[in-house]
């Protein structure tokens, strides 16, 4: 399930047959209260119930005759958005987004508490703009600057957006959709200490041994 963004709702979208809707996976859009939005559903059951802080918007029929896609036309309000797939007219599944709520917490780490010191084996350390709860920030991008101290290197540091011009062996990154990712590579044995920090945020620490 995704939310195609409110501020470009209504407008006519153009792209190759290879393209993909202008589609997020958040229920977070401050701003845009009561406004417009199309919420995407994605199955391969009989039909699709969708709601929005329990009230239900009926259900439409999804699978392989309808290319695996619904649509659900809707008005944004914070809280919880959910989708129950129904196979036979019996629930199937289901799968929900919340709004993230209060300050927004930067997040670090690492895919792995130890790494190979030698034979050219990386870190991959995802950051994430959240709330206490873990709800992803996606509406609150920031730059953040980010550390390795100790047997590691910042070898790089980028993000999924595609028109950035940012450059990918800098120390500081605005994240994209709440998101960003570093690259760090061991210099030798020992503790890696990675460092990140952004704007109204407390700093991100996380640790990796390098044997």
């Amino acid at each position: 399930m995704a939310v195609q963004q409110p501020q470009h709702h209504g407008e006519t979208f153009a792209a190759t047959p290879w393209a993909w809707s202008d589609t997020v996976a958040s229920w977070t859009w401050p701003g845009f209260e009561d406004a417009p939005v199309t919420v995407e559903v994605y199955s391969d059951a009989d039909e699709v119930e969708l709601l929005v802080n329990g009230r239900s918007l009926g259900r439409q029929p999804v699978g392989e005759g309808h290319r695996f896609r619904t649509a659900f036309e809707t008005a944004y309000q914070p809280g919880e958005l959910e989708a129950i797939a129904y196979r036979g007219g019996e629930p199937a599944g289901r799968i929900s987004l919340r709004s993230a709520t209060g300050p927004v917490q930067l997040r670090a780490e690492a895919d792995r508490p130890t790494v190979t010191a030698h034979g050219g084996d990386l870190v991959y350390v995802p950051l994430a703009l959240t709330d206490a709860d873990g709800t992803l920030h996606a509406a609150a991008d920031r730059m953040v600057n980010l550390e390795a101290t100790g047997a590691g290197t910042l070898l790089a540091f980028g993000s999924a957006d595609p028109c950035t011009e940012e450059r990918f062996d800098a120390r500081d990154r605005r994240t994209y959709q709440g998101r960003a990712i570093a690259v760090i590579r061991p210099t030798g044995v020992g503790e890696i200490r990675i460092t990140a920090t952004a704007p109204g945020c407390d700093v991100a620490r996380t640790t990796v041994t390098a044997t």
